[in-house]
């Protein structure tokens, strides 16, 4: 696999596109995932060809990260991946958080659709840069959509881009949502959460790679065959997600879920849950001090890294 890492892993310690690729050159790892957009000088072809030299430089690879599928955006995008040497441009459904739809209002099927449409339009766009677009599971969007969405959109130039954390957000065990969209993934977050059980479901808090509920050694063994799929460390989430999946309303706009599949999720969950009531805030919620905010995501991006040559040796 390419351990790679994502600008989004840092929020007080972040810098641009070019001090994240020194730094991921610097521990070892050979790839990175930046938005081109809001992390380099300019967001022209020729900057975006200056940071393909310095990456090549130091022997990284580079997926560009987007946003929200929209097609005016997407047609900036897939140029800017290809003046990259990104192969891959990662984009999402939407912002929805804890896999929230009853902030959709019952639009959520509607929406998807304006995604297909989207992708579609841009399909011959990414086809003559030979980009492929990467649909992320953003703690919104569930397996067997994802894979709807890859289907009606077609060719070779689709793909998932899949988190391994935000399975969790969906109700959807990371191995589970791993083995159901494995042909279609290009690309992937590596991403843990500490799970802390609430009234009405869990709170999801971000943690270092290794220290929390995802079971990495079993994804890793799930893509062995794929020794050249973009893996990298993304320690996002800097406030911790409600998944209120106990409660009847939040299932609202879901497709059906057999019971397997729930109590798959919880099998993932239940044994490694904090109990209800502990504090899940971590210093970024706490309201730290800013130099206090960096070490802590610092020392974070350190373990996860220790972690992952251990478990990948």
């Amino acid at each position: 696999m390419r351990l790679g890492l994502v600008i989004y892993s840092f929020k007080e310690a972040r810098g641009d596109a070019y001090a994240l690729m020194d730094l991921a050159a610097a521990s070892g790892l050979r790839g990175v995932e930046f938005p081109p957009e809001d992390s380099l000088p300019a967001a022209t072809l020729e900057e975006c060809g200056r940071a393909r030299a310095h990456a090549c430089q130091r022997s990284l690879g580079i997926v560009a990260d987007g946003g929200p599928i929209e097609e005016a955006a997407l047609r900036r995008w897939i140029p800017q991946a290809a003046a990259l040497g990104a192969p891959v441009l990662r984009v999402i459904v939407s912002r929805i958080l804890g896999g929230n739809r009853r902030e959709m209002h019952g639009g959520w099927r509607a929406h998807l659709e304006r995604a297909r449409d989207a992708l579609t339009a841009v399909r011959p766009l990414a086809e003559a840069h030979d980009v492929t677009i990467a649909v992320e599971n953003h703690q919104d969007i569930a397996s067997d959509e994802l894979l709807w969405l890859c289907e009606a959109v077609g060719g070779r130039h689709i793909g998932i881009t899949f988190d391994t954390g935000s399975a969790l957000a969906v109700g959807e065990s990371p191995l589970g949502f791993a083995r159901r969209v494995k042909p279609m993934v290009r690309n992937v977050h590596l991403k843990d959460y500490h799970v802390f059980l609430s009234p009405t479901g869990y709170r999801l808090s971000t943690c270092a790679i290794g220290d929390g509920v995802v079971d990495f050694p079993s994804l890793f063994d799930l893509f062995a065959d794929q020794p050249d799929l973009p893996m990298s460390i993304e320690l996002g989430a800097r406030q911790a997600r409600h998944v209120e999946l106990l409660a009847e309303d939040w299932w609202t706009d879901y497709p059906p879920r057999r019971v397997p599949d729930l109590l798959e999720v919880l099998r993932a969950v239940l044994p490694r849950a904090r109990p209800v009531g502990e504090d899940y805030r971590i210093p970024h919620e706490r309201g730290a001090p800013a130099a206090e905010l960096r070490a802590y995501e610092l020392a974070e991006f350190e373990r996860s890294v220790a972690y992952l040559k251990r478990v990948t040796a």
